[in-house]
């Protein structure tokens, strides 16, 4: 199942340039100013979350840029509010994430080894040996000779050979929640704060 998440802009400690605005502008100047405003931080939102989360993990600009979509605006209160919208599935470990560890067949369910990924930049991640919660508690395993499997890391659901289910880490959508968060924040701050400060000069030398 995919996720699903919403990078807010909390624009609050600018209320003086935004309040400067609504007090030299007519109410439905107001309203298509800062409309204007969110929708351009809403589109630069890619870019900059194609440069930052790599900082962070090992994700690529191309599959970022496909997990954010087009920003949604809203009106309330004489003002305007701008919500990115992220979706993606999380990235499999072996898959989306470089994995080592693992065995030849049958030894990989039995042999004692443990697995780590290349999910964040600051170094590994070491699987539990027995993989918590919804995944049924039994070990990852990664079978080396198993060309279906793709070096793909899973688990058992049961104490039964089947099902399998895929051993996965963070998502996309979760990463400018995370790590990245301070990054993604003071980017989109910076760049809100840029368009806010150049609608106000345009105000001052056009009238408009």
């Amino acid at each position: 199942m995919a996720q699903a998440y919403s990078i807010e802009i909390d624009a609050s400690d600018m209320m003086d340039k935004v309040n400067r605005l609504k007090n030299n502008m007519k109410p439905k100047q107001f309203e298509n100013a800062m409309y204007g405003i969110f929708k351009e931080t809403g589109r630069k939102t890619k870019t900059i979350l194609k440069k930052d989360i790599p900082k962070d993990y090992h994700a690529k600009p191309r599959e970022i840029g496909q997990a954010v979509k087009s920003p949604q605006l809203g009106f309330g209160g004489g003002g305007v509010s701008c919500s990115i919208p992220v979706t993606g599935h999380r990235g499999s470990i072996g898959g989306r994430y470089k994995a080592s560890g693992g065995a030849k067949g049958w030894e990989s369910l039995h042999k004692k080894y443990r697995i780590t990924a290349r999910v964040v930049k600051a170094g590994t991640t070491r699987l539990p040996k027995r993989m918590p919660g919804s995944y049924g508690g039994n070990p990852p395993f990664i079978n080396t000779k198993a060309p279906k499997l793709n070096g793909v890391a899973f688990t058992r659901k049961t104490e039964e050979r089947f099902p399998i289910m895929k051993v996965v880490g963070i998502g996309i959508p979760q990463m400018p929640r995370t790590r990245s968060e301070p990054h993604v924040q003071r980017d989109l701050k910076v760049f809100l704060e840029n368009r806010m400060e150049h609608r106000f000069q345009a105000l001052i030398l056009h009238g408009r």
